[in-house]
């Protein structure tokens, strides 16, 4: 006789698993930055120089004096002439003395006495030589105030995108049991 078996066949189950990795996505925008540099103060102040002109020797050449000058000369000429003077008067009475002796001292005398000289020299300089010019400079008073550059910065925060992850989970193959009975 025959036996009867019994067939057991399985089909096993099969997963199918997908993973879908996540996303971060960052970004950084530039921060904004205005920089703006303010000129400096600059203050300058200039006093202005000493300027001096003495043309007292450049006159003089020219025979131009003060009054005081001119008086002290006139009386130095006036000395210096009367001493001539005087000289030329003894002179003249010691000739006179020996009148005996040949000659006519009166009318020498005369002729000598009758013509007068005058000498003007204006100097041997040019005038423009003559004039002393001094300056005497000041020095400029320069103030500078700089001034800080001003910088703003508007930071931006970072941009963050992301998309979670996923894992998907299906049935590849479901599981099955089938039995048979053979004869």
């Amino acid at each position: 006789m025959m036996m009867q078996r019994m067939e057991v066949n399985t089909q096993q189950a099969r997963l199918e698993v997908r993973t879908h990795n996540a996303e971060l996505t960052i970004r950084q925008p530039k921060a904004e930055q205005r920089i703006a540099q303010p000129p400096a103060d600059v203050t300058i102040r200039q006093r202005p120089g000493k300027l001096s002109i003495d043309q007292t020797t450049a006159w003089h050449n020219l025979q131009f004096y003060s009054s005081a000058e001119r008086t002290d000369l006139a009386a130095d000429f006036g000395h210096q002439d009367w001493m001539k003077g005087l000289g030329r008067v003894a002179r003249e009475g010691d000739e006179l003395m020996r009148i005996e002796n040949q000659g006519n001292p009166i009318a020498a005398h005369a002729k000598q006495n009758a013509v007068w000289e005058i000498a003007y020299n204006p100097g041997s300089k040019p005038v423009h030589d003559l004039v002393n010019v001094t300056y005497e400079a000041r020095p400029a008073e320069i103030d500078v105030k700089r001034n800080d550059p001003v910088i703003t910065t508007t930071a931006k925060p970072p941009e963050f995108s992301y998309q979670p992850g996923r894992v998907d989970i299906s049935m590849a193959q479901y599981p099955r049991v089938t039995i048979d009975w053979k004869i």
